[in-house]
């Protein structure tokens, strides 16, 4: 995938607001009474968040297991074809280099949601 400069912008930016952002000095009240009130589940946005990062990584990671399971089957069975054994040969690659971008960012994910839950004091 060739990196074009809107997406070198976009990820400027992304990295700029990551490290601009500063973090609130006093806890929000987020009115969670409120929505016990008309029937809504009174759980924390940052915990639903949570949540949702670490199954959308899991299922990344199933994703691609089944993308290199995939590549493997297309190896055995290219039956001496060099142009399907390169395309399989690259959808291995490329699904062991996104495998490891999904580990990278799914240890980095629970750090940082660690962090934040020792520093707020929410329960993840």
């Amino acid at each position: 995938m060739k990196m074009t400069r809107v997406n070198m912008e976009m990820v400027g930016l992304g990295v700029t607001l990551l490290f601009v952002a500063t973090p609130a000095l006093a806890a929000p009240y987020l009115g969670l009474d409120y929505a016990s009130g008309i029937g809504l589940p009174s759980v924390d946005i940052r915990t639903i968040a949570v949540s949702i990062i670490r199954d959308f990584l899991g299922l990344m990671g199933i994703y691609l297991v089944v993308r290199i399971m995939w590549g493997g089957f297309l190896m055995m069975t290219h039956g001496g074809k060099e142009d399907k054994r390169a395309e399989a040969m690259a959808l291995i690659t490329n699904s062991v280099i996104g495998m490891i971008v999904v580990m990278t960012s799914s240890s980095l994910a629970a750090f940082v949601i660690n962090a934040i839950a020792n520093a707020t004091g929410i329960n993840v």
